[in-house]
């Protein structure tokens, strides 16, 4: 064939378009399956398999909730064959819903509150994972973060991410968070540069960093698609980065509308002043909103930016996007 002769370098130019990350969705959303278009390349000859393999393994997705079986499959592919592992550099994990398998863990004799054994299984295969791909830079975890049975488990595969994944630059949390347990991270996560929240929640109010953590983190692009918590949880979370460049906030919970405004928003990325570029704002109050009597329309004529030097891209919006 006319391919075979075409060089290393063209044919991996070609291939590479076969091994494109799947679409960027927002942390909030269901991750699902997703197998790259070039993945029976490696079986076509030798020559293939030792270009093909390393892209093949790029990218990585385990989807437990949606597709059990086949990211189980993988997991025993990466168990089986080692040299595969320092491949990956993006890795999407998909955790199941500890409830999910209630009814048959109940047939089986277990209890009420109880962790399935096939819970269990799995996130003592997705824990192991972390130690395994040393490479990644880009971790995406959509997981049950607040569930009592689960919780602690699955933010101990976050901190196993950290000692391990000492490449690891890009976080998203998807779905619910504790964003008291984020600030945890930033402190402890000492080389994370991007940080994505689908759900902010907060159950307690943060405890105000102590002046050492303060501005300890290198993170400079902060990302939270809603938030059920008070100002004062967003406000401490943002203590911590050294020089936040990009911030966005997508949304709040409506019955959070009397404790926002613009301006409190504003006063939050205060510290970052001289570093921060980019400030998208989405507030999710329309003009007459019943939640709060000022809208963020009203709100944009007592906003005063111009202390923000860097400040390059604005958006303001009324509804969560």
């Amino acid at each position: 064939m006319a391919i075979l002769r075409l060089p290393d370098e063209l044919l991996l130019d070609t291939f590479g378009y076969l091994f494109l990350p799947p679409p960027s969705v927002p942390p909030s959303a269901e991750a699902k399956p997703h197998r790259p278009d070039g993945a029976s390349l490696p079986n076509v000859c030798r020559r293939f398999h030792r270009l093909a393999t390393p892209g093949l393994y790029t990218h990585l997705r385990f989807n437990f909730e949606e597709s059990p079986s086949s990211a189980t499959q993988l997991y025993r592919t990466l168990s089986e064959k080692p040299e595969l592992r320092p491949h990956c550099r993006s890795l999407r994990l998909t955790l199941p819903d500890p409830d999910a398998d209630l009814e048959e863990h109940m047939r089986n004799g277990g209890r009420l509150g109880e962790v399935s054994d096939a819970t269990k299984e799995i996130m003592s295969m997705a824990s192991e994972m972390m130690s395994w791909l040393e490479n990644a830079r880009d971790l995406f975890i959509s997981g049950y973060f607040i569930h009592h049975k689960t919780h602690l488990a699955t933010w101990a595969l976050v901190r196993s991410a950290g000692v391990h994944m000492s490449k690891l630059e890009n976080l998203s949390l998807g779905k619910q968070v504790f964003v008291e347990r984020v600030c945890d991270l930033l402190v402890e996560m000492k080389q994370l540069r991007t940080l994505e929240i689908g759900i902010g929640v907060a159950v307690e109010d943060i405890t105000p960093p102590a002046p050492e953590v303060v501005g300890s983190s290198s993170v400079t692009s902060i990302s939270v698609d809603y938030l059920l918590a008070v100002p004062e949880n967003l406000e401490r979370l943002l203590l911590l980065p050294a020089a936040l460049e990009h911030f966005a906030f997508r949304g709040m919970s409506p019955g959070a509308y009397w404790s926002w405004s613009l301006p409190r928003m504003i006063g939050a990325v205060e510290p970052h002043r001289d570093t921060l570029r980019t400030l998208q704002v989405a507030s999710g109050r329309a003009s007459g909103d019943d939640y709060n009597p000022h809208s963020l329309e009203d709100e944009v004529e007592d906003v005063d930016l111009s202390g923000f030097k860097e400040l390059r891209e604005i958006t303001f919006v009324a509804a969560p996007v």
